[in-house]
């Protein structure tokens, strides 16, 4: 049971499952009109238990999807291109008497025969992978469903282009007939996309970036601590209740494997918060006695402070031991910043009632403070490379399984650099994370595994270089696209105005002017997107995007060049 100002301020909603006392259905059936009034939600969901689960796949999927989008589209231009091409041929053939069909078929063979072959591997591939599954006419259907699912985009892309081949009569086709202009506009909206779906990596590509940065720099900070073992992974195992909320089992049973090993070498407990003043001014309405200035929060056990040269009073730990929570307060703080503070944890204590762990706290939920003169830097623990490795002035609970509320006993099992509380020494941890020790406390289902800090930001780090790999891959692809749709959209374009470029370029016309609208196109896009970046302030769309359009700019130089002589010599030869 908690306070709904505190659920408030630690969660930010006001979700949670809550008990009508003294009423009856007449007075709750008014309640719930007046909440569905407010909130907007309807009685019955209000009264419904809500549950269920969600599996989150990460970026793959959706960069997966996006290159084979991609990839379709530059299919579905080359046949298009290609078909567009082979009109005249067509018309010939189809003059002498053969089959329309036929023709397609033979042009579009290769491209048929690939998809064929990669629906029957994708076949073999899925039942390969189904270890554990029987082989029967279930697995093979689920198996071949998603093998034409894959083939789809390319049947519809041979499909398309065989359309254009049917649509047009012979002597149209030898005679090259066809709306040109419709094709270029569809060449340059596809150019267009490319490039903006370039600029849309970029700027995602700015999060695993600065991550990467950021582990790099912790990593530094965190030098003297990468010994230091923290929880790494702990499984459901059968408690799968105490994971959706149901049950408080796991926290139970982690909290009393914890306070059956707190006071044994090796073994420590930290957790930092830094609370800036935008947080403090979310208090004001809040709390009644909110903190008056930023400060560092530091829940820590006597031996974490001893190994920093921090000693403790034996008497602090023995009231700490007793259930009392002592809180030790900077003595360079001002006499009010110091009453604020004792309010505000004395009314953030006495939040937590009828809690599912009771510790000796509550017996008399004593709190205390002492005053102690800020000399030691003590590590922060802050993965955010803005804020310091170490402070000298925190508000320092001295924590023991003892005095412990809800808050910090239900979070033992907490997972990962910053939220972690539990810090072992690697003799600690093979002791007490054995599968024998944790039996005893019922842990033993729960694959409940430490990892050394060092270790833990390599992991990290290695997860974000294959982020960057992969992004790295999806960026080439796109690029390559790039390059083919400008490449398609110059060529296009010289052809379709080979006699008009010919002759303004005979009379002295730049190469500029004569393919001033394309070079329009691509510049103004760039121009774009490189706005757009400096908006985002994404360091890495801002390179890519620079970098992109000084590619596009030598490609289009370069094969103006190309393009104006070749359809200069055809009109010469003519």
């Amino acid at each position: 049971m908690v306070q709904l100002a505190h659920l408030v301020d630690v969660s930010g909603t006001i979700n949670g499952t809550y008990r009508v006392i003294g009423a009856d259905h007449a007075e709750v059936a008014d309640l719930l009109r007046s909440l569905a009034n407010a909130t907007g939600r309807s009685p019955e969901s209000m009264v419904s238990p809500l549950h269920g689960q969600v599996a989150d796949g990460g970026l793959l999927p959706s960069i997966l999807l996006g290159c084979m989008i991609a990839a379709s589209i530059l299919l579905l231009l080359i046949l298009i291109f290609e078909s567009v091409r082979a009109l005249p041929v067509l018309g010939v053939h189809l003059l002498l008497g053969r089959s329309r069909w036929g023709f397609g078929i033979t042009m579009f063979r290769s491209v048929l025969v690939s998809t064929a072959v990669a629906v029957v591997l994708s076949m073999l591939l899925t039942v390969a992978l189904a270890h554990g599954y029987q082989l029967n006419a279930t697995l093979l259907a689920a198996a071949w469903s998603g093998a034409v699912v894959g083939a789809a985009p390319a049947l519809v892309a041979i499909a398309i282009g065989a359309a254009v081949l049917s649509s047009v009569k012979p002597v149209t086709a030898i005679l090259g007939r066809y709306s040109k202009r419709i094709l270029l506009w569809a060449v340059a909206a596809s150019s267009l996309l490319a490039t903006a779906a370039v600029s849309v990596l970029f700027a995602y590509i700015d999060g695993p970036v600065r991550e990467a940065g950021k582990l790099t720099e912790v990593g530094r900070v965190w030098a003297g601590v990468a010994n230091q073992q923290i929880l790494y992974q702990l499984k459901s195992g059968n408690d799968d209740a105490s994971i959706t909320g149901q049950s408080s089992q796991l926290a139970k049973d982690f909290y009393h494997w914890y306070r059956s090993i707190a006071d044994k070498p090796g073994v420590t407990l930290v957790h930092t918060a830094y609370f800036d003043r935008e947080v403090i001014e979310g208090w004001a309405g809040v709390y009644k006695s909110p903190p008056t200035q930023p400060f560092w929060y530091m829940a820590a056990s006597p031996s974490s402070l001893a190994d920093q040269g921090f000693p403790v009073s034996a008497d602090v730990v023995a009231r700490a031991k007793r259930g009392e929570r002592v809180f030790l307060l900077p003595d360079t703080w001002t006499d009010a910043a110091k009453q604020a503070m004792r309010g505000w944890v004395t009314e953030d204590t006495h939040e937590w009632s009828d809690p599912s762990i009771r510790t000796e706290y509550y017996n008399g939920e004593k709190i205390g403070f002492k005053n102690y003169s800020p000399k030691t830097p003590l590590f922060s623990w802050a993965t955010d490379p803005k804020l310091p490795a170490t402070v000298t002035d925190p508000v320092i609970l001295v924590i023991t399984p003892e005095n412990m509320v809800p808050y910090e006993s239900e979070s033992l099992n907490a997972v990962g650099l910053e939220n972690s509380y539990v810090k072992l020494s690697a003799a600690a941890a093979q002791k007490y994370t054995s599968i024998a020790y944790l039996a005893r406390y019922h842990l033993d289902d729960n694959r409940v595994q430490f990892l050394a800090v060092s270790e833990f930001i390599a992991g990290l780090t290695k997860t974000i270089q294959t982020t960057l790999q992969l992004f790295g891959g999806v960026i080439l692809f796109a690029l390559i696209l790039v390059v083919v749709t400008l490449v398609a959209l110059l060529r296009l374009f010289s052809t379709t105005y080979r006699e008009a470029l010919a002759v303004k370029r005979m009379l002295g016309y730049s190469l500029t002017r004569l393919f001033i609208v394309p070079i329009v196109l691509v510049g103004t896009t760039g121009a774009i997107a490189v706005l757009a970046s400096i908006l985002l302030q994404s360091k890495s769309a801002i390179f890519g995007n620079v970098m992109l359009l000084a590619i596009q700019m030598a490609l289009i130089t370069f094969l103006i060049r190309r393009y104006s002589r070749l359809q200069l010599s055809a009109a010469l030869k003519e």
